[in-house]
């Protein structure tokens, strides 16, 4: 064979492997993966959350005053403020973190109660209940849930990409506290990443969870509502039934 039809031949294939590498890089940068123990969970896990900066997502607002959107007015307690998807910035203290509160999450799989940590995770538990009284969760989906590893939800373009129009710091817990029921914050695996999207930890694969994810609640009722929901998933995450949030209700004492 002619020296130049050879040079010629490794040429092309030193291009196709180019462009299988190069895919392959691509890939992994939208498709990253978490090893926990023997398991590998694939396709855009909690831990990688693809936030886009959710102040350019588009939220539907209803009824918003200037002051309810810029993050400094307090929603009313007893749950009458409008329903409002986008706020300017992430919001004033609205809690008291001498009292108890309780989250009762009702949805289409049933309904479960929160115990929020009010005490431990002040920031980030008041976050959740400045949005559920905002009534910011209600109708959003359960977008991704992955079987005995968690159920993910509070993005209101309920793709992954979406959030409150802010981003807030972490409040992060020591390792070894996550376990069946746990609440915590999505981020993007960068600082100050927090935003509306949370996930509740459905089995022993989301036990083994890093401590990079702030805590803000444990389920104190209903634990079978979680697994009901967790049980609908698939190890890619894209569930093969549909299950959202009805409606947040707060309550303290």
């Amino acid at each position: 064979m002619p020296s130049a039809k050879r040079q010629r031949i490794r040429e092309n294939q030193q291009r196709v492997r180019a462009q299988q590498e190069a895919l392959k890089k691509k890939k992994a940068i939208k498709r990253r993966s978490i090893q926990i123990g023997a398991f590998v969970i694939l396709a855009l896990v909690i831990i990688y959350f693809q936030v886009r900066g959710s102040s350019s997502a588009k939220t539907t607002k209803t009824n918003v005053s200037v002051a309810d959107e810029s993050g400094t007015v307090c929603p009313a307690i007893n749950g009458s403020s409008p329903r409002i998807t986008h706020f300017k910035k992430a919001p004033v203290m609205c809690i008291n973190t001498a009292l108890n509160y309780n989250a009762t999450v009702k949805t289409t799989a049933g309904t479960f109660v929160m115990s929020l940590d009010a005490k431990q995770y002040p920031v980030t538990t008041n976050n959740f209940v400045f949005l559920a009284r905002y009534h910011f969760y209600d109708g959003l989906k359960f977008f991704r849930v992955i079987p005995t590893f968690v159920i993910q939800g509070g993005d209101p373009l309920n793709n992954g990409t979406g959030g409150p129009g802010y981003s807030f710091g972490g409040e992060y817990p020591k390792a070894g506290q996550y376990k069946l029921g746990t609440a915590a914050m999505a981020n993007t695996g960068q600082p100050n990443s927090n935003g509306s999207q949370f996930f509740i930890v459905s089995g022993s694969q989301g036990e083994q969870l890093p401590p990079s994810y702030s805590i803000f609640g444990q389920v104190t009722k209903g634990i079978n509502v979680v697994e009901k929901i967790s049980n609908a998933g698939t190890p890619q995450g894209t569930p093969v039934k549909e299950y959202k949030i009805i409606s947040v209700t707060i309550s303290q004492s």
